[in-house]
């Protein structure tokens, strides 16, 4: 009787405790599981921002493409034909900008290593698929040597060899089976899979191929690829050599080229300011298998018919003309294209024309002196020295105008200073302008 409310009170505190422990373990669990859904929930909100800025710096450099490509399109159909650098200007103008959360630069670096605006001009570089691989020998000796035969048999159609090359029963041995392309190359990079030519070589320092100096490569050997931190971009034989530049295309006029077997000398008259009488000798010139545009240059217009009689030479306005608006070539089968004498580096023409380079210095020397850069390759006449046959070899090689270009832009976008480079090989040879390689980083 004495001891029982002793005994119930020992319980009750007993109870009390146990509910104040699971209570606090409750609390504890909760505040727990509260805080990870903070962090959680934290770590979504930025991970969605990161992505909401992913997104608006790929579209920022997507708009740098695009307004590009606008200005593109625009001097294809409505050319300045006494200002042949009236397109470069423009894209420079464009080569920075703004959209509602971002901002894009276009930029790349040339063989000279200097940082220009813009997009590149693929006709800046010798076209390896053209008369350009012939001078591989001299450039990139003594390398070239012992793989140009490498380089023919992969582009020739057939599969027998070349002293010192090689044909599709050396691949097909390999490990990792593949074959020649036996035709042209598509892309600079398929020249890593022709024998005896490494990554190294084609690629240098520029290892994603974008005509920019990316930070990887330029901090020596901290990340790939090994470079020389020098604030210079070695870009191996690809700041040499292209395989994407295309000739003919747009014109000075911009209507359509006039293909010689579809077209007729009243046409050509209106087009170029020929008389009657050039024009007909020329359409009849043109049937020739062995006719060029270029040997107008040194080729007398007269008529074997009439001994006494002779048509009134070219003058170099008109051949102009017949460069700008006319093409011997098939419209679906277009010609690798020629250098820009307007944008191609003082290195390489110094490469090409070993011991002849007071001609180099005279073209370079003219390109400075004129604003409107050099709008016709008849305007090489004026310089000492120049002869018939040497202008006809410079129009074999040489363009003033081009057709293709490869836009780097980088978009960046919001306070987690996202960036996004789109690359874009573009031919404006055409309207619309096409779109021939794309890709993102």
């Amino acid at each position: 009787m004495i001891t029982r409310p002793a005994i119930q009170k020992s319980t009750h505190h007993h109870r009390s405790g146990s509910v104040i422990i699971v209570v606090v373990w409750a609390i504890a669990i909760c505040a727990l599981l509260v805080s990870s859904l903070m962090v959680f929930a934290g770590r979504q909100s930025m991970l969605g921002h990161e992505t909401l800025d992913h997104i608006r710096a790929r579209w920022a450099a997507r708009a740098g493409v695009e307004e590009t490509i606008a200005v593109m399109a625009y001097h294809t159909l409505q050319p300045e034909p006494n200002n042949a650098l009236a397109i470069n200007l423009d894209m420079e103008g464009v080569n920075e900008g703004e959209t509602d959360h971002g901002e894009w630069s276009i930029f790349y670096n040339d063989l000279d290593g200097k940082l220009w605006p813009g997009p590149m001009d693929e006709h800046m570089k010798l076209n390896v698929n053209g008369d350009g691989r012939g001078y591989l020998a001299v450039i990139f000796s003594p390398l070239s040597w012992g793989v140009s035969p490498a380089i023919e048999d992969w582009i020739d159609e057939d599969d027998d060899p070349r002293d010192l090359g090689v044909e599709k029963d050396y691949y097909l041995s390999l490990d990792s089976r593949y074959e020649p392309r036996n035709n042209f190359l598509w892309h600079i990079a398929e020249m890593e899979l022709i024998a005896g030519l490494e990554p190294d070589d084609i690629r240098g320092e520029d290892w994603n191929l974008n005509n920019r100096l990316d930070d990887n490569e330029n901090d020596g050997e901290a990340s790939m690829p090994n470079d020389e931190p020098d604030d210079r971009l070695d870009g191996g034989w690809s700041a040499y050599l292209t395989a994407s530049s295309l000739s003919d295309g747009a014109t000075v006029s911009g209507f359509p080229r006039l293909y010689f077997p579809a077209t007729t000398a009243e046409e050509l008259v209106e087009r170029t300011g020929l008389d009657p009488a050039q024009a007909s000798m020329i359409m009849s010139m043109a049937t020739g298998d062995d006719f060029t545009l270029e040997s107008l240059i040194n080729t007398p217009l007269t008529d074997s018919d009439e001994a006494d009689s002779s048509i009134a030479p070219l003058e170099d306005w008109q051949l102009s003309a017949l460069f700008d608006e006319t093409t011997v070539n098939k419209p679906h089968q277009q010609p690798v294209g020629k250098l820009n004498l307007n944008t191609v580096p003082r290195t390489l023409l110094l490469d090409m024309y070993q011991g002849q380079e007071d001609l180099v210095e005279n073209i370079l020397s003219m390109r400075r002196n004129r604003a409107e850069g050099i709008t016709s390759i008849m305007d090489l006449r004026e310089l000492p020295g120049m002869t018939d046959d040497q202008l006809v070899e410079l129009a074999q090689t040489f363009t003033t105008r081009s057709n293709v270009y490869t836009i780097t832009s980088r978009g960046r976008s919001g306070p987690s200073g996202a960036e996004v480079e789109i690359v874009t090989v573009v031919d404006r040879s055409t309207v619309p302008v096409q779109i021939v390689e794309y890709r993102e980083e």
